[in-house]
């Protein structure tokens, strides 16, 4: 027993049992035991402290930021005052005065002096308060600090449940500091990805800075963009929120997290992957208040929905959902067995993963590991006297045959394949091994679907579509009679895309006495498509045109997911003409967009004029309002916005920008003819990166612009 540990138990701090469960607690953690008595609750932080400086004949001390001597912090590297959990305070009579929290680990201290090339002198201080203070005082994340106090947000970010369990614990101490700002960060990263109604948050590591982007409405978009040297700490940091192993960089690994925003929780299901530049990071955010969907909200037309709420409270049978990933298929099994829940029917599923828990609803998680596959899994649900089972996926012979003998023994099977159309499902299955009798017998319906967005309707406005769009569908349109076409403008409740939510396309089909017949003759593929249209089936593309026909999407969306050409190959028509936002995508910019904000037209073609003959490119707004969305859907590399302009004044546009990520890191300039000290304050305040009072100087400008322009790119 330490003399450290001896001194607790004599003061009467600690007991025999406290030591014994945290040694338990301790075996193949690098974890000093003091440490963990801390961490367990058994004593606190300022007592152990005290004992320490006793039993070590250490002082105490307290950091103040404002005496840490930037001299001893040059003598010690950021990442090994982490490793061995120290700040340098000062230097003293020819000493380092460092801070620990660790007086026992003689080790450290030695390397220490070794790195410093001078003796070392501890000084004792609580383990967060110096993980806390290495933070700001070396400002490894310097760039993110700019960022961070550019940046206005209220929303109160808590993880529900976090507990470091990796291995490389004592060099974990400041990710886990509420105002560190790689916390800080990452806290606003899921804030603003909920409020931007993200399905999915990408963390790639590129040669020099690590791009954030979001999934919104089936798409990416890049947010920002952070330095590279930050990558590793900001990963670490997730790592911790998912329990994830912190020192293990060569492997992939999975996890979970339960975090909150404004109150409102949602599960995060974490994916890292190492690759060439650092690992990347995808978090599917699972929001649990609008988890289970209703059918109609899902865009089953009315139709469809009496034909699937017929087919899915039938006592036994197979209903197959199938589409690509991301197209919707777990949302409508899970829709399903929400709308047919209740007490009297046993319903059990096999998932992996599981997306959402259902009340009442018995959900098993797939784990190789543990001997838990879709076929093991399923032969135990079966012995469990199930009403109803979901199988996630049938994905071999043996899963597809216990699933199918299920279907015939009074069960009632969901499940999804990764199939083109419904038609195409029936192939598929046979590729895997089932007899066609089998099939026949067995199902009841297969649904094929599709996501596609749906146009917002804060900004919605009709519009003519490109001409050669309107040749492709000129069939479709002729039968659905469509005589007027929409779009969304792009608003700030969009995110200035145009598009808010997404909707299903559905391919219906239900084995009629006519299909059962074909499919267990072993018919092609175009004789059972052909039976299946006389019986009403529309395909994918067809049901896009009626949500067109609807207002609800535009062509364009209806071709990312439908394979109009191959339906229209008798007509001659030729498909794949990139659309609006494929050629706005590829194109580069080659010199560096300036975006003029001003009421007044001719300071805004004074402004241009000069800028233009200086290199840069130029997009101009005539207010406040107007700046916004231009900066949202632009980019541009710097803003000039004058203070006093109509609907919203450079104030106001300025916090707004500030407010959320896509926009938070543009260098802004502004410019007014008030010359009282109060408004450049006002501006300052704001998030406003330089204030110019008019007239200006031409050259000044040009200097300032440049300047702003250079440090973003070093950012």
């Amino acid at each position: 027993m330490t003399p450290l540990i001896s001194a607790l138990m004599e003061k009467g701090l600690i007991t025999k049992e406290q030591i014994d469960d945290a040694r338990d607690k301790q075996i193949g953690a690098k974890v000093p035991i003091h440490e963990l008595l801390v961490d367990m609750g058994f004593i606190k932080d300022e007592d152990l402290i005290r004992v320490s400086s006793e039993v070590f004949g250490m002082p105490v001390t307290e950091i103040d930021p404002e005496k840490v001597e930037e001299e001893a912090i040059k003598l010690l590297p950021y990442d090994k005052a982490r490793r061995y959990g120290v700040l340098p305070l000062r230097v003293e009579d020819g000493k380092l005065v460092v801070a620990t929290s660790d007086p026992q680990d003689i080790v450290a201290l030695d390397d220490i002096g070794i790195i410093a090339a001078c003796p070392v002198k501890p000084v004792l201080t609580r383990k967060k308060d110096i993980a806390k203070a290495t933070e700001e005082m070396y400002r490894s994340s310097e760039a993110v600090y700019d960022l961070l106090k550019n940046i206005v947000s209220d929303s109160k970010v808590e993880v529900i449940s976090a507990r470091a369990k990796g291995k490389a614990c004592t060099d974990v101490s400041g990710l886990d500091v509420e105002n560190s700002p790689v916390v800080q960060l990452v806290n606003l990263i899921f804030a603003d990805a909920l409020r931007s109604r993200a399905s999915d948050i990408h963390l790639e590591p590129q040669e020099r800075s690590t791009e954030v982007r979001y999934r919104i409405d089936g798409d990416l978009k890049t947010v920002m963009k952070v330095p590279v040297k930050m990558h590793d700490n900001i990963v670490a940091r997730i790592k911790i929120l998912s329990e994830l192993d912190i020192a293990e960089k060569r492997k992939t690994q999975d996890g979970r997290a339960a975090v909150s925003v404004d109150g409102r929780p949602f599960d995060v299901r974490i994916s890292i992957i190492p690759t060439f530049h650092g690992e990347t990071v995808v978090m599917r955010l699972l929001d649990k208040e609008s988890a289970i969907k209703d059918l109609e909200s899902l865009g089953f037309g009315k139709d469809e929905h009496g034909v699937f709420m017929r087919e899915i409270r039938r006592p036994q049978g197979m209903v197959l959902v199938t589409g690509p990933t991301g197209s919707g298929k777990t949302s409508t099994l899970y829709a399903a067995l929400n709308s047919i829940n209740d007490e009297v029917k046993n319903i059990i599923t096999i998932e992996d993963p599981i997306e959402y828990l259902i009340q009442g609803v018995s959900q098993i998680q797939v784990d190789p590991i543990k001997d838990v596959t879709f076929a093991s899994g399923l032969r135990s649900i079966l012995r469990q006297d199930p009403n109803v089972v979901l199988v996630g996926e049938i994905r071999d012979k043996e899963t597809a045959q216990i699933a199918f003998q299920a279907a015939q023994t009074g069960h009632l099977v969901f499940s999804t394949l990764h199939t083109n159309n419904a038609v195409s499902t029936v192939t598929r299955l046979k590729d895997i091994g089932l007899e066609p009798y089998i099939i026949s017998s067995s199902v009841n319906l297969i649904v094929a679907q599709r996501l596609v967005r749906t146009i917002c309707s804060y900004c919605k406005e009709e519009y003519s579509p490109a001409p050669e769009v309107l040749a492709r569908f000129s069939e479709y349109i002729k039968s659905a009679d469509i005589k007027k076409f929409y779009r969304g403008k792009g608003c700030e409740k969009c995110g200035y895309s145009g598009f808010r939510g997404r909707t299903a396309l559905i391919e219906m089909m239900p084995f009629t006495e006519r299909i059962k017949a074909l499919v267990s003759e072993g018919a092609r593929e175009d004789e059972i498509c052909k039976a299946a249209r006389e019986g009403g089936l529309k395909t994918i593309a067809e049901a896009g045109v009626f949500t067109v026909a609807d207002g609800k999407t535009t062509f364009e969306e209806v071709e990312k997911v439908a394979d109009i050409a191959q339906e229209v190959d008798s007509l001659g028509i030729q498909a794949g003409v990139p659309g609006p936002e494929e050629i706005s995508s590829a194109a580069k910019r080659e010199r560096p967009l300036v975006l003029i904000a001003d009421d007044e037209a001719d300071i805004r073609l004074m402004l241009k004029k000069r800028l233009t003959d200086a290199g840069y490119d130029v997009i101009q707004a005539v207010n406040g309002r107007e700046e916004v969305e231009m900066a949202a859907r632009e980019n541009p590399d710097i803003i000039i916005t004058d203070i006093m302009m109509p609907e919203m004044d450079g104030v106001e546009a300025t916090k707004t920008l500030r407010s959320s990520l896509r926009t938070a890191a543009i260098p802004i300039v502004m410019l007014t003819a008030r010359q009282e000290k109060e408004s450049e304050l006002e501006g300052i305040e704001a998030g406003a990166d330089d204030y110019i009072t008019k007239p200006f100087d031409k050259d000044k400008l040009l200097a300032r612009v440049k300047m702003l322009i250079k440090r973003r790119e070093r950012q």
